[in-house]
């Protein structure tokens, strides 16, 4: 059996639920605008079956539930926070202000008297600011909310260029669609993936299901794991 690594996972969540895969400054750390309701259910299956979690009789809810569990689990054990004793919750808001506190040492931001929101809100204002910059597009007399907005389409329009994808005449979510869709087939090619009558979603739930590790080796489906360390509604109170 091959194996899907949580990274496989996130990547499917990421390409599922959300436009486009490329990393948007506007998604602030910690939160991303998708849910694991998106993944494929045999993805799930997969995954559980590898963490020893028993799927018999178990709906894909419970099965998310319990995934859930384990991956905050596994990510308190690498970070090195005990975990006996500790009830779900109270370990996620743990897990949560651990990855906080190292995401905002990357971008040099103090976090002493700080909650995790007032930390990722500073934290994303620099990567909106140093993203405008690096496009050349000038954050003067804008508010945040505007500059990542110009920031998102700015990259959206980039990356479509890349694939030689025309972005004449579309809004952000016709041409986020495509570049999905374009990303899907490119790599169903590299793969040697058959598409002929099957739907985008379709050929990536066969790549990631069949060709994980290529996936990962020729980073065929890029993104950012800090963008995504918890799922949409996760302890993010």
């Amino acid at each position: 059996m091959k194996k899907i690594s949580v990274a496989y996972i996130l990547a499917a969540m990421f390409m599922l639920g959300m436009v486009i895969s490329a990393p948007m400054v506007g998604h602030a750390h910690g939160k991303a605008h998708f849910s694991q309701k998106d993944i494929h259910p045999d993805l799930l299956k997969k995954q559980a079956e590898e963490w020893g979690i028993d799927t018999e009789g178990k709906d894909d809810e419970t099965i998310r539930k319990e995934l859930k569990e384990m991956h905050i689990r596994k990510q308190a054990e690498a970070l090195g926070i005990k975990t006996e004793g500790k009830d779900i919750d109270t370990l996620a808001k743990e897990v949560r202000r651990v990855w906080v506190e190292q995401i905002a040492k990357q971008w040099g931001i103090a976090t002493e008297g700080k909650d995790d929101k007032q930390i990722m809100k500073e934290v994303k204002e620099a990567r909106v600011k140093k993203a405008a910059k690096e496009l050349g597009i000038s954050s003067e007399g804008k508010d945040l909310k505007q500059l990542a907005r110009e920031v998102k389409e700015a990259q959206l329009k980039r990356q479509a260029n890349e694939l030689g994808i025309d972005t004449q005449g579309k809004d952000f979510k016709e041409l986020a669609k495509e570049v999905r869709e374009k990303m899907i087939y490119n790599a169903a090619e590299k793969l040697g993936v058959n598409t002929e009558g099957k739907t985008p979603e379709e050929i990536f739930h066969e790549i990631m299901m069949n060709h994980g590790d290529k996936v990962r080796e020729l980073n065929l489906f890029p993104f950012q794991k800090d963008n995504i360390i918890f799922l949409k509604g996760d302890h993010n109170k």
